[in-house]
């Protein structure tokens, strides 16, 4: 199956679901850093969940999710964008790397005394950004208490993944027009019917089955409609120019005297590993044009 993430309704229930399956492009994104095994499942799990929170949140522009820790895991930072363009890096604390071979992958261990955070950056408007607490066993029951909380609703997050594939699947609650105690008691059940039923779901299943078949599979009493998917790929949003415009935000001297020294300026995505390399006339064209458009203004 390609890369894809497919809205999901149901007839007779107010439950509103997605449904992602990703592997190529984990493979794109681990193989440009050369990442270990279990590194790779982490960063798997973590591209997923931020790919469904993107598509759930609809907006013109992207979703992060950015990971910090004083264990295992030093920073993890994971984005997607409405047109389903995910990127992603994963960096492990030096002096604990030796710990990665011994124990088994282990979410709540590995992030200890961390903090996970998720922005969201429209393309037009504010930036909101928002933090999870690291109090549970894996990141997607982490991502779950973040929405009851957050938006009140009930909500069910499931991952499953590996070091090359990862599935996920996220089923909500609506928001209810009544209050009625007899509206919320059908709302309560109708989610725990379909959290029961997606709890079932096995690795075989994920990887194997197709989203329309799987969903029957589950939901066949249901009145199961999906709708068309969306590509997921990998796509860097990094380029010459925006390497040129941090340039430009360093001062004037300091910028020549790095150009002195090193007779050229390497810059490195730390996302696709693309290298940008500034020579010394180079520089001096980009200080040339920045004080000529700063006397223009």
């Amino acid at each position: 199956m390609s890369d894809q993430i497919q809205r999901f309704s149901f007839a007779q229930l107010p439950i509103r679901g997605e449904i992602v399956s990703i592997s190529s492009s984990i493979d794109t994104i681990c193989n440009q850093h050369q990442y270990p095994k279990e590194i790779r499942h982490l960063l798997a799990e973590a591209l997923t969940a931020c790919t469904l929170l993107a598509d759930i949140i609809k907006i013109e522009g992207r979703v992060a999710l950015q990971l910090q820790s004083q264990s295992i895991v030093k920073l993890l930072l994971v984005e997607c964008n409405h047109q389903g363009h995910i990127r992603g890096l994963l960096q492990i604390n030096e002096e604990l790397e030796h710990l990665i071979n011994d124990e088994a992958f282990d979410f709540k261990q590995w992030t200890a005394k961390g903090q996970l955070a998720i922005t969201i950056e429209p393309d037009k408007g504010q930036r909101y950004q928002g933090v999870v607490p690291l109090d549970k066993n894996t990141l997607a029951e982490c991502l779950e208490d973040y929405f009851n909380l957050s938006e009140q609703l009930p909500t069910h997050i499931k991952i499953i993944a590996d070091d090359h594939k990862a599935f996920g699947i996220f089923v909500q609650t609506l928001p209810q027009e009544s209050e009625s105690s007899i509206g919320n008691e059908q709302s309560q059940q109708a989610f725990e019917h379909v959290t029961a039923l997606t709890s079932t779901i096995k690795a075989e299943e994920a990887f194997e089955l197709n989203h329309e078949d799987l969903l029957f599979r589950l939901f066949h009493q249901d009145e199961v409609s999906i709708y068309p998917e969306k590509s997921i790929k990998f796509q860097c949003s990094c380029s010459r120019e925006r390497n040129m415009a941090a340039l430009t935000t360093l001062d004037p001297a300091e910028l020549m005297s790095l150009v002195d020294e090193q007779s050229e300026i390497e810059m490195v995505c730390d996302f696709c590993s693309n290298k940008e390399i500034f020579d010394r006339q180079q520089i001096m064209d980009l200080l040339t044009e920045e004080a000529d458009l700063e006397s223009i203004n």
